[in-house]
């Protein structure tokens, strides 16, 4: 790690919001697990108070991006979303996780190793999460859903990550690639599924990587469809799914059909656990 670092110093979002004002180039980070080398300014958030909070809600849940992914592992289980605390548990090891932070892992979702998603994006996304932003210069709060996130911009604070914590009658993670870490060959799949007297009422499906994948109407093929799911469903489905998969993206994409083929094979397990 490079010695040619300054560091800023912050009590609280207003001092960061100064600081990010009028220090030119500076870079907010938390952990720093996933950097070889500090910026040459940097302003460390993970131990401000204020971004660290945690507030329980009766159908959501509000996180400070401070907040560590062990921390998240520490929640009550049956209050925190099966996928996050899977996903979150994915990430490395304790040590790592003790460092690592929910604001950390999605702000580098966007700028890590050749856009490499990291392993909370899919779960985050198929749970339909909203961020919160303040700016700097108008000292406004702005909320974007997370399927609109693409990146930080300049003169923006991640202050709030709102998780929707609704219950799910089936929950699947899925991760691909090597054990605790993140390379080209990483992926993360996410389904959920909730039924209504025996008919599925509601489907997410979220798949990312190197490429993020997320389809609503697709989803809402498996709406109103009786349970248990019989195989000519699962199949007709999964056509579905796959010519939805190909659509999106252009064939020369990398390893596009390595990425379809994980993708199509993740939904046909999930879709087997409704049979």
């Amino acid at each position: 790690m490079q010695n040619n670092t300054t560091l800023f110093l912050a009590k609280n979002i207003s001092e960061i919001l100064y600081q990010i004002k009028n220090v030119s180039g500076l870079q907010i980070v938390g952990g720093c697990t996933s950097m070889t080398d500090l910026p040459e300014k940097a302003l460390s958030v993970r131990d401000i108070a204020e971004l660290k909070m945690i507030n329980h809600h009766e159908r959501y849940i509000d996180f400070g991006p401070a907040v560590t992914l062990n921390q998240i592992l520490e929640l009550d289980k049956e209050r925190v979303p099966q996928i996050l605390a899977e996903a979150a548990k994915s990430v490395g090891n304790h040590f790592v996780r003790n460092m690592a932070t929910l604001g950390g892992n999605i702000c580098a979702s966007v700028t890590g190793p050749k856009e490499i998603k990291r392993s909370l994006y899919a779960p985050l996304l198929a749970l339909g999460a909203t961020l919160k932003f303040r700016n700097t210069e108008n000292q406004m709060s702005a909320t974007v859903p997370f399927s609109k996130f693409t990146a930080l911009q300049p003169k923006q604070l991640l202050v709030n990550i709102h998780i929707p914590a609704d219950d799910w009658d089936v929950s699947v993670y899925r991760r691909s690639g090597p054990s605790g870490r993140l390379t080209e060959e990483s992926s993360a799949f996410c389904f959920l599924a909730r039924s209504d007297r025996g008919v599925l009422s509601s489907v997410k499906i979220a798949f990312s990587g190197s490429i993020v994948f997320q389809d609503s109407e697709l989803e809402t093929k498996l709406m109103g469809v009786k349970l248990p799911l019989n195989q000519k469903a699962i199949h007709d489905f999964l056509d579905s799914a796959e010519a939805a998969f190909e659509k999106a993206f252009d064939k020369a994409t990398p390893n596009l059909p390595r990425l379809k083929e994980e993708f199509l094979n993740f939904t046909q397990y999930s879709l087997n656990q409704l049979t």
